[in-house]
C-alpha cells in the first residue's frame, strides 16, 4: 500500500478503507494493463514531438515501458494491491527505475483519460478478435 496516490506517511490505512476503495480492481487492472502500456508508449512519444520529453527521456521511458509489458507477461512484475491501479504502477516503475523522467509519464492526461484509452484499446483488440472467429 505504499504506492498509493493519496496514502499521509505515518498515517495506517485500515485494510476495510482499502477493501471498499479497491477491492477487486486489481483484476479489471491487470486485464487493461498492457494497454495502459500501449498508451502511455503512445502519450510519452506525443510528449516528446511537442518538446516536453527530450530524446533522451523519450527512449529510456519507452525502453522501460517495453520492460514492464515483457515483465508482467512472464510474471517477474505482479500487479497487486501495492499499488493504486495500473496507471500508479506503472508511474512507479519508471520514477524507481528512471528517476524524475518516470514522473512525466502522465503529464497532461486525466486518470480519467488514461482509463478511456485503455478502455479503448481493449475494446478494439477485443472486436477484433470477435471478428476473426466470424
Amino acid at each position: 500500500m505504499s504506492d498509493l496516490l493519496w496514502k499521509k506517511d505515518g498515517v495506517r490505512i485500515d485494510a476495510r478503507i482499502m477493501r471498499f476503495l479497491a477491492g477487486d480492481d486489481v483484476l479489471l487492472d491487470r486485464e487493461f494493463f498492457l494497454y495502459d502500456i500501449t498508451a502511455s508508449k503512445a502519450h510519452v512519444e506525443g510528449l516528446a514531438r511537442i518538446g516536453l520529453l527530450g530524446d533522451d527521456e523519450c527512449v529510456a521511458l519507452l525502453r522501460e515501458l517495453d520492460a514492464l509489458a515483457a515483465d508482467f507477461r512472464s510474471g517477474a512484475f505482479v500487479l497487486d494491491a501495492r499499488h493504486e491501479d495500473g496507471h500508479s504502477a506503472i508511474e512507479a516503475r519508471l520514477t524507481e527505475r528512471l528517476g524524475d523522467a518516470g514522473r512525466k509519464v502522465h503529464t497532461g492526461r486525466s486518470r480519467n483519460d488514461q482509463i478511456l484509452v485503455a478502455t479503448r484499446l481493449w475494446l478494439k483488440d477485443r472486436l477484433t478478435q470477435l471478428a476473426a472467429r466470424c
